[in-house]
């Protein structure tokens, strides 16, 4: 048996693991310029992190509101720091993210900000200031290599975007809705980031300058789930058409 830590800002839940799977209780409240970790407790949501082999790591099925305020974390852990990866969210918004030098993040670990080790992007989804899909990863060094849709998808309909690396081909590739949009090889050798100690973060920058944060979505996020190994194409298309029957 092990305790894992579910922290919303400043709250921390300990949950006890047991054999099958981990119940993570996430909680989430509203931040505010002047106490940006200081947050009442407003309701839970379950994420499901699973201890097989080919399950996803972290999972949650219920739909995430966000307010452009608020956020919610999974807090850092060996499990959840991945050399080879698949992150798959569904996310619907109307969110106007021109000018915001950030952009707005669906979820990521480690986030963005800085370059110096250990405070680099293990992996990550958001929309940048054109309102595109961009995901991608940081090396340890600092080194970008990033992802980016052709479209925009601030329209208010539900989209997926899946994002994988497999660190033994090299290669990164960006799905929108099922359809590989972006692909792009690293340099051999080079694996992301895997020695920080943010959290993952859904609905914010997981790096947070001086204690404060930026980067924070407004709309709502559904079916995240991240896997330790990097699916097919046909098994993100899979997924998608799998997900899409269930509705929202």
């Amino acid at each position: 048996m092990k305790n894992y830590k579910i922290r919303m800002n400043k709250v921390i839940s300990i949950i006890i693991i047991g054999s099958s799977f981990i119940v993570l209780l996430l909680f989430f409240g509203l931040t505010t310029d002047e106490e940006n970790y200081k947050n009442s407790f407003l309701h839970h949501k379950e994420i499901f992190a699973q201890e097989f082999n080919k399950p996803p790591v972290i999972k949650n099925s219920k739909i995430i509101e966000f307010s452009g305020k608020n956020y919610a974390d999974v807090v850092n852990s060996s499990d959840i720091n991945l050399h080879s990866f698949t992150v798959s969210a569904w996310f619907n918004t109307i969110m106007n993210v021109t000018g915001e030098v950030d952009g707005a993040f669906l979820i990521n670990k480690g986030g963005l900000g800085t370059d110096l080790p250990i405070f680099n992007l293990n992996y990550g989804i958001w929309l940048n200031n054109r309102e595109q899909v961009t995901g991608g990863l940081e090396a340890s060094n600092g080194d970008d290599y990033f992802l980016t849709s052709q479209a925009s998808y601030a329209d208010g309909i539900w989209h997926n975007a899946i994002l994988t690396f497999d660190d033994e081909q090299h290669l990164l590739k960006l799905y929108i809705d099922g359809l590989e949009v972006a692909t792009n090889s690293t340099n051999i050798g080079i694996t992301p980031e895997t020695t920080g100690k943010e959290p993952i973060r859904l609905g914010a920058n997981s790096f947070a300058e001086k204690g404060k944060i930026n980067g924070n979505y407004t709309g709502q996020i559904d079916d995240i789930q991240v896997w330790d190994y990097a699916f097919t194409k046909e098994q993100a298309a899979s997924l998608f058409d799998t997900e899409l029957k269930i509705g929202r």
